[in-house]
């Protein structure tokens, strides 16, 4: 063998490691990205269950948002299915909606079938108790504003829970 030939495939051997590294960066780079685009989901989720909960614990906080975005009427129909004072009701609405929106967070952020699982499990549990149900039915700030997809896949669970 002669020393171009030998050349010649070092040449060859050099651009199928450039090519094998590339698409392996571009690999990386793209679970970057979905790291990246999982961690602020996260966080959104995390400001907006702050929110939340601010809302459900604070009176003040809770009558201003009441009068603010007119919820009156709405508090007003859940304290009298719920047997509660309309400020009670506000309350329970605000902390129903912490944890409506933690777990979308965790259904927008699973992986493997073990954590879907799980997931169906604690929303077939905790979402069928009837006040529950009632603020994820009904609520302004549930199952309008939630992504489609976690809606549909409460719902569905739901549906196969009342059968």
């Amino acid at each position: 063998m002669n020393w171009e030939a030998i050349g010649a495939i070092g040449e060859i051997v050099g651009a199928l490691a450039v090519v094998l590294t590339l698409g392996y960066l571009a690999n990386q780079v793209r679970h970057a990205k979905e790291a990246a685009a999982d961690t602020n989901r996260l966080e959104r989720s995390k400001g907006v269950r702050d929110m939340m909960l601010a809302s459900a614990s604070d009176s003040d906080l809770r009558e201003n948002l009441t009068k603010g975005l007119l919820l009156s009427d709405y508090y007003n129909e859940i304290a009298s299915k719920l047997n509660m004072s309309p400020n009670e009701a506000a309350s329970f609405d605000w902390a129903m909606l912490y944890w409506f929106w933690l777990h979308w967070g965790q259904y927008a952020s699973t992986t493997k079938d073990s954590d879907v699982e799980e997931l169906r499990n604690v929303i077939r549990g905790f979402y069928s108790n009837p006040g529950v149900r009632l603020c994820w039915e009904k609520s302004p700030w549930a199952r309008p504003v939630l992504e489609v997809n976690f809606v549909k896949f409460v719902d569905e669970i739901l549906a196969k829970n009342s059968k």
